[in-house]
């Protein structure tokens, strides 16, 4: 009986650990202003400036929408800014 349990205990863990791992993205919603959303994106890395920098990047002047899209693949987690308007 404890041969059968302890067995069951292994494989509950382990069924647990594979979850871990497995790749996604993420898209989480920040920020929406009155702006229009236009056709400008820009991208980068999740910072202080981070959201100035990504309107920079992407010739944003206006910003309509700011995300953050959080990508894990496994092994790391990247996250960035995503920042669309005019």
């Amino acid at each position: 009986m404890k041969k059968i349990a302890f067995i069951l205990l292994v494989l509950v863990i382990l069924s647990f650990a594979a979850c871990s791992g497995i790749p996604y993205v993420r898209y989480d919603p920040q920020a929406v202003t009155d702006n229009p959303i236009g056709e400008k994106v820009g991208m980068a890395p999740i910072s202080a400036t981070g959201i100035q920098e990504a309107a920079r990047n992407g010739g944003i002047t206006r910003i309509a929408t700011v995300d953050i899209r959080v990508t894990y693949d496994g092994k790391r987690t990247v996250s960035v800014y995503i920042v669309s308007g005019e």
